[in-house]
């Protein structure tokens, strides 16, 4: 009878610690971090030779279209291949993310140069709001022809891993007829205040750590760049980034010494996290707030 219940220890040591941390987690708790209070970002107009502009997309799951401000008419609220509606968030954003997930978008133009988008999504207290992005891509009617780590420059003598997404897009007609694809890559990477990484369950684990042991819950971020390639020079998006990411990485770097600076305030929460999944801040773009959007 000893040997059984000693085989059986481990198993309910398991049992009991997760009996232990839902008990934990379920009642009255404060956490710090600051991840419900505003994200200190300010998308630069202005990266060295290279000027943003504010970036909108169709609203129809069919169309999804985006335009660059200054493509469009002056107050121009309807897709001008569709007709529907316009807006800051992508359709597949809006259906994937939880509802008053923070996002900051730019597109960059410089002359000579293929456009460059640069987004940033925040998580809040809901660990959905950021997610791997072949979801949104593929919702978006991207197909992911390849996907590996690529070491990018992001200083002088300094590397930083990033994630490559290799896409193609089909080409539509106003009338949908397909009339060619986009080829581009998409590459990104995930921080918050005390670390950087390209790996999603990194990310889960040292959440679930600091999150259960420290008391801690800062809002993660999603960084992601997005260049058209050439035809004909498939590896230029390479030298692209090499000369771009420099020029962004002190914003990033900027903001996570801001965002640490907010690490002793304190959030009392009762019940599930996911109650106060919420944005005190007006500087951003959030996805729907509809219930139907919480609810996907």
């Amino acid at each position: 009878m000893f040997a059984e219940a000693k085989k059986a220890l481990p198993g309910l040591t398991a049992v009991a610690l997760i009996a232990a941390t839902a008990a934990v987690l379920s009642g009255e708790r404060v956490l710090y971090g600051d991840p419900t209070g505003p994200v200190p970002l300010e998308m630069p107009e202005r990266l060295g030779p290279w000027t943003a502009e504010p970036l909108l997309f169709c609203q129809s799951d069919q169309c999804g279209a985006s335009f660059p401000a200054s493509g469009l008419e002056a107050g121009a609220t309807n897709c001008p291949i569709c007709g529907s509606a316009l807006g800051a968030v992508s359709v597949g954003e809006t259906s994937l993310l939880p509802a008053n997930t923070p996002i900051f978008r730019r597109i960059y133009h410089r002359p000579g140069h293929p456009d460059i988008v640069v987004t940033f999504v925040f998580s809040g207290m809901e660990r959905r709001s950021i997610h791997k992005p072949q979801r949104c891509l593929v919702a978006q009617g991207n197909q992911i022809v390849d996907e590996y780590t690529h070491r990018a420059l992001c200083g002088p003598d300094r590397e930083m891993d990033v994630r490559a997404l290799e896409l193609t897009r089909p080409v539509r007609s106003a009338s949908g007829e397909v009339t060619g694809a986009d080829e581009s890559v998409y590459a990104y990477w995930l921080f918050n205040p005390e670390r950087e990484t390209v790996h999603h369950m990194s990310r889960l684990l040292r959440m679930l750590f600091d999150n259960a042991f420290r008391a801690y819950r800062p809002r993660w971020g999603y960084a992601s760049i997005a260049i058209q390639c050439q035809p004909g020079k498939p590896d230029a998006w390479k030298e692209e980034l090499d000369d771009f990411l420099p020029r962004l990485y002190p914003v990033i770097v900027k903001l996570r010494a801001d965002m640490d600076a907010n690490r002793d305030k304190a959030l009392r929460l009762t019940g599930g996290s996911w109650q106060a999944n919420a944005y005190d801040g007006e500087n951003a773009d959030l996805s729907s707030s509809s219930p139907d959007s919480q609810q996907r």
